[in-house]
């Protein structure tokens, strides 16, 4: 038995002009189900005027920008509502290409970050530095 949309998404923040946050418990921990989603919302022929949809597996929202002057709040929440039932009740299909199963394994954070190594090499060269200076 399937949820009704309306708990399938929700609302989390739309106070931010021409963006809005969602929450969409199908995500949350579903690598696949997110990039499906935000590849359904960026390539449907009605969401010309989105031009950013970013999911969040750890905390299964979804933020969407879009262009004011092509789509108001409304038709927003209403495409999100119908991709997310759409996913949920499998009439969106799910191919191998989509399936990877490293990312189905791995827990979220369970991977180096980009700040993590930004930070790992910003010390070893800041050492680096240290040591040569030390040395003269």
């Amino acid at each position: 038995m399937t949820q009704p949309t309306a708990e399938l998404v929700s609302i989390v923040h739309d106070k931010v002009p021409n963006r809005i946050r969602f929450r969409v418990p199908l995500i949350r921990y579903r690598q696949t189900y997110a990039e499906i989603l935000k590849q359904s919302i960026l390539k449907d022929s009605a969401a010309k005027g989105i031009y950013h949809a970013e999911p969040n597996i750890t905390t299964g929202t979804l933020l969407v920008k879009f262009h004011p002057a092509i789509h108001s709040e409304t038709q927003v929440v209403e495409l999100v509502r119908s991709t997310v039932a759409n996913l949920s009740t499998g009439s969106i299909e799910i191919t191998a290409k989509h399936k990877n199963p490293r990312i189905g394994k791995m827990r979220p954070g369970a991977f180096f970050t980009r700040e993590l190594v930004v930070s790992i090499v910003g010390n070893v060269v800041a050492g680096l530095i240290l040591a040569f200076v030390a040395t003269r």
